[in-house]
């Protein structure tokens, strides 16, 4: 179990978008930085939310996306699947800003979180980062790569490149 703080193993470099960005600029930092997303803050570094190249797969391709699930049942058609869901997945799919892409609902660090339970809210979470906060504001991001680098070095005794 690695006790180490998470700050010791964040980059404090990755980039942030605003709410306002739009799809093309966001695509054009995720594929000139090499990243697999970036925090949402507002004008006072707060995270608003978390966008992802997860979240682009899920725009390209629900695009594709059809009537919601119904199933017939004595001459009424039940919905399978909500339609403020269905509602959501359109608005995703037709997304112009990163506000209407991205993931509200974000699942953080804070710099002091030990790196063990910071892997464990990836785990449970099934995310790939997370970003980081000190006294509530954006600091920087923790990467399953990172995580990886941790054990490495910490748990394994490898060296650092």
């Amino acid at each position: 179990m690695i006790d180490r703080p998470v700050r010791e193993l964040m980059d404090p470099t990755t980039p942030t978008v605003a709410p306002d960005t739009t799809i093309k600029d966001l695509v054009q930092l995720l594929a000139t930085k090499n990243l697999d997303g970036v925090a949402v803050v507002d004008a006072g570094n707060t995270v608003v939310g978390i966008v992802t190249a997860q979240d682009m797969l899920f725009q390209e391709v629900e695009a594709d996306e059809h009537v919601p699930y119904v199933a017939p049942f004595l001459d009424w058609m039940v919905y399978v699947q909500s339609l403020g869901s269905w509602e959501r997945h359109i608005e995703k799919a037709f997304a112009v800003t990163v506000s209407d892409l991205m993931t509200t609902d974000v699942i953080t660090a804070t710099a002091d979180d030990a790196l063990h339970e910071a892997a464990k809210r990836m785990a449970k979470g099934g995310v790939s980062q997370l970003p980081v906060l000190e006294h509530g504001f954006y600091v920087g991001m923790l990467t399953r790569g990172h995580v990886v680098v941790a054990l490495n070095r910490f748990e394994f005794g490898g060296k650092v490149t």
